[in-house]
Parts: structure tokens; sequence; C-alpha cells
């Protein structure tokens, strides 16, 4: 809220469970699934929607 005066919309993103080696290829999507659903998230962010948490398929989180 503090930077919305200046036009600037914050989100805080969750790419999902992604198969990384961090977790042994365990996850459920691939980190291009991942990497191209933050960039919709972010393609989709405005100052009317701005704030929130939103997974990278597009679901709102309980934040």
């Amino acid at each position: 809220m503090d930077l919305r005066s200046l036009g600037i919309a914050v989100a805080h993103l969750h790419p999902s469970y992604v198969k990384t080696r961090m977790v042994n290829s365990g996850g459920l999507i691939s980190p291009q699934e991942a990497a191209l659903g933050i960039a919709a998230r972010i393609e989709a962010l405005t100052l009317d929607n701005n704030g929130g948490l939103w997974h990278s398929n597009g679901e709102s989180l309980p934040w």
C-alpha cells in the first residue's frame, strides 16, 4: 500500500512445488511451468489486485 501512490504494484508469488534437485525432483510441476505461471501472475498484477499472495497457477492464497 505504501507504493500505491507511486503506481507500483507489489505481490507475493508462490511458484508451487517445483521439480528441482532440492526436492529430489519430487515436485508437481517443472521449473518451466513454474516460471510461465509466475510470469503470467506478474503480467496480471495491477494496482487493483496488488498486495496479495498468489500461486503460480493464478489461485489467490490466504495471507
